[in-house]
């Protein structure tokens, strides 16, 4: 294909996709510090006793129940310098409890609050609904074809010779050519981050086409946890007795979160963060029986490379991997898009410009006949 023609694609694209790709880039700057943001606004809703006083795990869930019996816990997370979150079954949305007294102190749905109304746009775009899933769809596309737009800046690029003597920047020669520079570094620089976040967002609803691919590059299978099915098994006998087993089972560990039996003879399901695990590498255990045994235990950190990054796509999408300066990095990620966006239109704008006042010109000089 010509070089102008190249050209031409590579600005087509970004016209189709100049305004969800603003969106996108923007809300994704947003869910990088969603969480913290969204705590910042909830500031009244903090623990109200000594750090680390909590009740047990049992007694709260029964504090809960005698609260709102309406409300059926599904899972909780555990905050030992904050309140805890409970995740609600059957949709009724998400609890945030004082560990000290087991009071609820909020009860919201994640969509009607900040980091959900974010979440949502940078999704589906607000969509709710049977049109939602075609809306993620077309998510999905604007994230292909932005590492479509790479590919092609990338080519045009290496095209004309010497191409790394355009990674240079430099405004000596006009703001149009700094810019043009600037443009042309920064996608060099960023594309395989761009793309790895990219591709995250895709498998997020892209499921069966992005694990097959995944698998395909790793040269390994996506496995999931085999717990044995909870057929027979009587019910437990309390919580705390499960957790204790469930800690044995991981010593050292810190409990991260664990998962409430559904109904009688299941299991509770623990999450246990290791000693020196890092984010989405739980340790989850499976506890059920009485007196209360270990089922089946999954060691998210002995996992293969497809396995991990599987599991680890909304945390490498969001940064949440490295440490504050990984998710700072990410903020700056987040917002190259929108650059991309901006200076491209600027260029394209002002080369329509330059060729509109040069038509003019020839008209004018042209000899009258």
């Amino acid at each position: 294909m010509r070089y102008r023609n190249l050209r031409r694609l590579h600005l087509w694209v970004s016209l189709l996709t100049a305004v969800p790709l603003l969106v996108l880039s923007l809300t994704g700057a947003l869910l990088v510090y969603a969480p913290e943001l969204q705590r910042a606004l909830d500031g009244e809703a903090r623990n109200t006793g000594p750090v680390g006083a909590s009740l047990s795990p049992t007694a709260i869930v029964d504090r809960v129940s005698q609260q709102r019996p309406d409300l059926r816990i599904w899972s909780i997370g555990v905050n030992r310098d904050d309140v805890w979150t409970a995740w609600l079954a059957d949709g009724a949305g998400v609890l945030r409890i004082d560990p000290t007294s087991g009071d609820i102190l909020d009860h919201f749905h994640p969509k009607d609050r900040f980091e959900g109304w974010v979440t949502a746009l940078h999704r589906r775009y607000l969509v709710d609904g049977p049109a939602a899933k075609w809306v993620r769809h077309g998510v999905s596309a604007v994230a292909l074809l932005l590492i479509v737009q790479f590919a092609i800046g990338l080519w045009l690029w290496l095209k004309p010779p010497t191409p790394f003597r355009r990674l240079s920047v430099s405004f000596r020669q006009g703001t149009r050519f700094g810019i043009l520079r600037l443009h042309q570094a920064t996608g060099i620089a960023t594309f395989l981050i761009l793309t790895a976040v990219s591709l995250t967002g895709m498998a997020m609803y892209w499921h069966d086409p992005m694990r097959v691919a995944l698998e395909w590059v790793t040269g390994s299978k996506v496995e999931e946890p085999q717990p044995p099915k909870e057929d027979g098994y009587p019910p437990l006998p309390n919580i705390d007795e499960a957790l204790d087993v469930a800690q044995a089972a991981v010593p050292g560990a810190t409990l991260s979160y664990f998962r409430l039996p559904r109904r009688s003879g299941d299991s509770l399901v623990a999450g246990l963060m290791p000693e020196g695990a890092g984010e989405g590498q739980a340790t989850r255990v499976w506890i059920g029986d009485d007196p209360a045994r270990v089922l089946y235990v999954y060691a998210a950190s002995e996992a293969n490379l497809a396995t991990t990054i599987w599991h680890m796509r909304y945390i490498i999408h969001v940064g949440k991997f490295g440490g504050p300066i990984i998710r700072a990095l990410w903020v700056i990620v987040a917002l190259i898009p929108t650059g991309f966006v901006v200076s491209g239109l600027w260029l394209y704008l002002g080369r329509r410009s330059r060729e509109s006042q040069a038509r003019s010109r020839n008209r004018t000089l042209a000899p009258a006949e």
